[in-house]
C-alpha cells in the first residue's frame, strides 16, 4: 500500500532505469496485444502523444489506427487542469508544451462526449484499476466530461501495485490496463 506521491517518485525512478532496449521490447509486446486482441476500438479514439522526457510508452505505432478509426489528441488549455481534444492529422502542426509534451497547435476542439476510447498515460496502477499519473489531474477532469460509456485504456511498463491508498472521488478508474505480459480488465 502506498500513496500517489511515493508511487510517482518510485515509478519515475524505475522508468529512468529501463534501457532503450527494454523500453522498445515492452512497447512491441504491448502493441502486439493491442493489435491481436483489438483492445482499442470505436469510431473516435483519443491517443496521447508520448513524451520521451517522461519515458512514456511510445504511442507512434498506435497512430496507424487512423487507417480504421478517427483519432484525436489532447491539448492542455491552462494550468487549472483544463484539457481539450483536437482531431489528429499526420501533417498537423504541433508544439512542445512546458512539460515536454507534444500537442497540436489547432484550436478546433471536439466534444469529449463523442470519444469512444481514451488511451491514458500513467506511471503505475493498482489491482482496482486506479492509476497514478503525473499529478496534474488533466485526464481525470477530461474523462468526467466524456460519455459514461467511454472506454479507458492505460498502457504500463509495470505490473500493478496492490493498492493506492489515497484514491480520491474525482479519480477515474481505468477499464483496461495493458502491460508487456498481461491485460488487466476492471
Amino acid at each position: 500500500m502506498a500513496k500517489k506521491r511515493d508511487l510517482r517518485q518510485l515509478f519515475r525512478n524505475k522508468r529512468s532505469k529501463l534501457s532503450a532496449q527494454e523500453l522498445s521490447e515492452a512497447s512491441i509486446q504491448i502493441f502486439e496485444q493491442i493489435r491481436t486482441d483489438k483492445l482499442i476500438e470505436g469510431n473516435l479514439i483519443m491517443l496521447y502523444m508520448s513524451s520521451q522526457n517522461h519515458q512514456e510508452l511510445p504511442t507512434d505505432t498506435l497512430f496507424s489506427l487512423s487507417d480504421h478509426h478517427r483519432v484525436c489528441v489532447p491539448k492542455v488549455i491552462d494550468k487549472n487542469g483544463v484539457m481539450e481534444a483536437v482531431m489528429w492529422d499526420k501533417n498537423m502542426p504541433t508544439s512542445t508544451n512546458e512539460w515536454g509534451i507534444k500537442e497540436p497547435l489547432s484550436e478546433a476542439y471536439i466534444s469529449p462526449e463523442n470519444i469512444d476510447t481514451v488511451v491514458v498515460p500513467l506511471l503505475c496502477f493498482d489491482t482496482a484499476g486506479h492509476r497514478v499519473g503525473f499529478g496534474k489531474g488533466y485526464y481525470d477532469r477530461f474523462l468526467e466530461r466524456c460519455s459514461k460509456e467511454v472506454k479507458t485504456v492505460g498502457l504500463s511498463y509495470f505490473e500493478p501495485v496492490d493498492n493506492i491508498t489515497d484514491v480520491e472521488t474525482t479519480d477515474v478508474p481505468l477499464d483496461i490496463v495493458i502491460t508487456p505480459k498481461n491485460i488487466y480488465r476492471f
